[in-house]
């Protein structure tokens, strides 16, 4: 009963902080304390409680420095004009009555290429609204295939720092994970184009789209040269490089580009890697501004606080029951659908993608007998969903930062089409078992290891020793 209590506390604690605008990783800290305390009141050491938070906060070292490349990255690739130059060139491909198909496209490159919905919704995102408007296109469709666009790379690609949280999480393989995310969310994909194409098509407007290459043009040398940095991004993913140095070969390539062709003074560099770029022109300064070590700061607390639960948790049991519950579900239906449900809790709950993560990778950790089919789950579920809570700060982030009316959230198609459609292949899968087996599993991103009720690790094991 008192653990429900402290459970209960520190869900109301989140929500009544989110509410009041706290930072969030003030109100995790109080968190930890609450849990701290519990585990106090039940008689454990503090400096038990000590070493099994920092039993889990150790390991994710790696995935903090992540991050800071990251943020250096994408500042870097806004002033080597890698940034400006993409939303150049696709704006040009847009013409009336495909304002909301394009806007979805476009995002999607834009976050597969950044890896963060917020920093898609900052530069794609932001172009896309303003067409939107100039164009007297649906600004309610267009923000929901901007928030859906802005998730699209936030979940699937390798410079996601969601992805990477997951695989470190589940202890998977990043670029494994991102070619099966990309395969399972194919069909969904196809079906989000298709809704945008023809709403979009039907209540188009009937304004004009303004030179958006103009005003970039006068700021940046828009070259070839500039979408170099991206381009290696793509080879060597596609190479299985690892993630943090295929991002540092980038971020070099940036640094060259922007001393040698854009003309930034050497001397800038450190500042606009660790503080973000910051345009000089006003008129283009909502599109290109941001990037930057500190921008990552806050996940970075977020994520070194969040890890830290997970020991407290398995020290003081404070989740056992939940996780109990949860596999119950799982067990009667599918573990998919345990997850599922779990997301949907922990995202209205945590209000933060991050934290949300975190809490559902830690009921249902028991649901999959694999990393790789854990992974998968998380990936359909509570990383793509966090956007569809209306409080959550994955989705007022990306609709106030466009400018967007907090309703397209309702037209955020592949949000919802991605879930749903998982939840279709986990029924299927739990009905027809020899399916995860065939051909056609495999297109759609599935193994045999997703069949929770008939895959045996050991087995499998022992008959690769066999060949």
């Amino acid at each position: 009963m008192e653990g429900m209590a402290t459970l209960g506390a520190f869900a109301l604690m989140l929500v009544a902080g989110t509410a009041l605008g706290a930072p969030l990783p003030a109100i995790l800290l109080a968190g930890l304390a609450l849990f701290v305390a519990h585990g106090l009141r039940q008689g454990i050491s503090a400096e038990e409680l000590a070493r099994a938070a920092w039993s889990t906060l150790r390991p994710i070292g790696s995935m903090l420095f992540l991050f800071a490349v990251v943020g250096a990255l994408t500042a870097a690739w806004r002033a080597s004009g890698t940034i400006p130059a993409i939303v150049s060139w696709s704006s040009q491909l847009i013409a009336p009555g495909t304002e909301v198909i394009a806007a979805f496209l476009m995002c999607c490159l834009m976050s597969m290429l950044m890896g963060t919905a917020f920093g898609t919704a900052a530069t794609m995102g932001v172009i896309c609204m303003t067409i939107a408007h100039a164009s007297g296109a649906n600004e309610l469709l267009v923000g929901g295939a901007i928030l859906s666009g802005c998730y699209f790379g936030d979940r699937c690609s390798p410079m996601s720092t969601s992805a990477s949280l997951v695989s470190e999480l589940t202890k998977t393989s990043l670029f494994e994970n991102v070619r099966r995310m990309l395969k399972t969310g194919a069909i969904p994909f196809l079906l989000a184009c298709a809704a945008y194409l023809g709403l979009g098509i039907a209540l188009s407007g009937h304004g004009s789209v303004p030179n958006i290459s103009g005003m970039l043009g006068h700021a940046f040398s828009l070259t070839a040269v500039a979408a170099l940095p991206a381009v290696i991004v793509i080879v060597l993913s596609l190479a299985k490089v690892s993630v943090v140095r295929t991002m540092l070969v980038s971020l070099a390539c940036s640094c060259v580009i922007c001393v040698g062709v854009q003309g930034v003074d050497p001397a800038q560099l450190p500042q606009i890697l660790l503080m973000g770029y910051q345009a000089a022109d006003p008129q283009i300064a909502g599109m290109v501004n941001g990037g930057g070590v500190i921008s990552m700061v806050n996940v970075m607390l977020v994520v070194a606080i969040s890890s830290c639960y997970a020991g407290v948790f398995e020290r003081t049991g404070l989740l056992d029951r939940a996780v109990d519950v949860v596999n119950e579900l799982s067990q009667r239906s599918t573990p998919f659908v345990g997850v599922l449900a779990t997301s949907a809790i922990s995202c209205m709950v945590a209000c933060n993608q991050t934290l949300a993560i975190m809490l559902t990778k830690t009921l249902c950790e028991k649901t999959e007998k694999t990393g790789s089919a854990l992974a998968l789950d998380l990936e359909n579920s509570v990383v793509i969903m966090s956007p569809l809570v209306p409080w959550s700060v994955s989705n007022v982030a990306v609709l106030a930062s466009v400018g967007a009316p907090s309703i397209s959230l309702v037209a955020a198609a592949f949000c919802y089409l991605l879930p749903l459609w998982t939840l279709g292949l986990s029924m299927w899968v739990h009905r027809s078992p020899n399916f995860s087996k065939t051909p056609q599993a495999r297109l759609l991103g599935l193994t045999p290891a997703d069949n929770a009720r008939s895959y045996n690790p050991a087995a499998t094991t022992q008959l690769a020793k066999a060949a």
